[in-house]
């Protein structure tokens, strides 16, 4: 494979590792996960990165002690380009490997959140720490945000996206880091989650006739939903990321075993495609699912409010930033195919006003959160390189 570089700029493989297996040992579970403590001590390490080279370096105040920290390389143009990754992993319960060793063992680095996602966090800050050591003076601002809170409610990214709205016309895009195997995500899906509650009345199991059992309720409750994906999905299907899905991922109801249920919740995790709203979503969804009452009088159901909603991503491939990083990507990876995925990031954040991003990083999205998680180190260097030649690719 091609190295990227220049005069004086060049990452060295090594030290894009040591980077990366610095950042695994140190614990930064979401505090909304067991055991979490948050992210201040890899912040702290970003803040002691960029003093260390002698670059600005601002902490944004997110929430109580988290915090956004942004480190910037000067360059030769009032352009920007952004890199983003978010700093914050999922809960290390059921690992079977030491969570914070980040053992390089045949050519992976081992631990939590080494795919998911340190790697690309490394990647980023060791294509800036060989222009800034190597005298290099980029043709635009580099600047890097490592946020907090990406795995739960997106906090982080949010706080940026409204601090970078007002001057977003100055950003040439953003760079979004996450496991994608070196490919460009250019666009995504969002969310919305919600409940469905369906009340019956609780008698004795041994008499059910008499009262009206919330369980068996939802059931057509589920059947329409099932209905509902099956003939209202696949004519809004988008090019990149398929139609629309809904899953119904958790379900609750019963007291006791010799009782009718008067209660049953389920949980609706509904996923939209770039074009569609969030909250338009969930209006529809919940008007239709209001209107099975009138089929059925013994049908009493409550749609709440969204708890969590997050946004699709639909940025151009012929975006400038999308040219920039699968030209250099193309060059150094012999591939970088422009695709979709089913997850959402903090890049719909960025898009949303109006900062072109694309999601991008090495590692495969499957190792995320899993027990024995990994990353390929040959990876995360050639991820350290492209992005190194997608900054110098501007002049």
């Amino acid at each position: 494979m091609e190295r990227a570089g220049t005069a004086g700029a060049e990452v060295e493989g090594g030290r894009v590792i040591e980077i990366l297996q610095e950042l695994v040992r140190i614990p930064s579970i979401n505090p909304g996960f067991p055991g979490g403590m948050g992210e201040q001590a890899v912040g702290e390490y970003v803040k002691r990165f960029f003093r260390r080279l002698d670059l600005p370096c601002e902490v944004q105040p997110v929430e109580g002690s988290r915090s956004n920290v942004i480190g910037t390389l000067p360059g030769a143009s009032p352009r920007t380009l952004l890199l983003e990754a978010h700093m914050d992993t999922v809960q290390v319960q059921g690992m079977g490997i030491a969570p914070y060793g980040a053992e390089l063992k045949e050519g992976k680095v081992y631990g939590r959140g080494a795919c998911d996602t340190k790697a690309s966090l490394a990647a980023m800050l060791a294509a800036v720490e060989a222009l800034a050591l190597g005298g290099v003076r980029p043709p635009l601002n580099v600047q890097l945000a490592a946020v907090v809170d990406e795995e739960i409610t997106y906090r982080g990214v949010s706080a940026l996206a409204a601090a970078l709205k007002d001057k977003a016309g100055s950003y040439a895009g953003a760079i979004v880091g996450e496991p994608t195997g070196l490919e460009l995500i250019a666009a995504h899906k969002g969310c919305c989650r919600f409940y469905v509650d369906v009340q019956g009345i609780s008698v004795h199991s041994s008499n059910p006739d008499l009262g009206i059992n919330a369980i068996d309720k939802m059931v057509d409750v589920l059947g329409y939903l099932r209905e509902y994906g099956r003939t209202v999905y696949p004519p809004l299907a988008h090019p990149l990321t398929g139609p629309p899905t809904h899953c119904v991922s958790l379900i609750e109801g019963g007291v006791a075993p010799n009782t009718v249920p008067g209660f049953c919740r389920i949980t609706v995790d509904r996923r939209t495609v770039p074009g569609e709203e969030p909250l338009e979503v969930h209006r529809a969804m919940k008007k239709r699912l209001e209107e099975l009452q009138l089929k059925d009088p013994r049908l009493k159901l409550a749609v709440s409010a969204p708890f969590i909603i997050d946004y699709a991503l639909d940025t151009a491939v012929e975006a400038e930033v999308v040219r920039h990083l699968q030209s250099s990507a193309q060059r150094l990876n012999g591939q970088a195919r422009v695709l979709g995925a089913a997850y959402c990031s903090d890049a719909s954040k960025l898009a949303r006003v109006g900062i072109p991003a694309v999601v991008f990083g090495p590692g495969d999205i499957g190792q995320a959160h899993t027990a024995d998680e990994w990353v390929e180190a040959g990876e995360v260097i050639r991820a350290a390189d492209i992005i190194l030649d997608t900054i110098l690719s501007y002049s």
